[in-house]
């Protein structure tokens, strides 16, 4: 997105413009995309250490972070999409 775009959606927001723009395909703010990153990589190490768990007294834990970090990615995918920044490469090594 140039430059001019964005000043020009951000002096739009200050001045009460509230109608949405339609924002380029590959647009997404970089704390979301770096967000939805993260969670990612926290839920397939998690998987993988769910995968490795092999003591009985850690199995839940491992099921429990596992699960709180795909509840995490799934809401952050989620929000992405409702916001109209849904990208395909999220889903990639998945």
């Amino acid at each position: 997105m140039p430059f001019a775009q964005i000043v020009t959606w951000i002096t739009d927001q200050l001045n009460g413009d509230r109608t949405q723009k339609p924002r380029p395909a590959n647009f997404l703010p970089k704390k979301q995309f770096s967000l939805i990153e993260e969670a990612k990589r926290d839920w397939l190490a998690a998987r993988n250490y769910f995968n490795a768990v092999t003591d009985p007294d850690l199995i839940d834990h491992a099921i429990y972070t596992m699960e709180a970090a795909e509840k995490r990615y799934a809401y952050l995918l989620r929000r992405a999409r409702e916001d109209g920044l849904f990208q395909e490469k999220f889903l990639s090594d998945v």
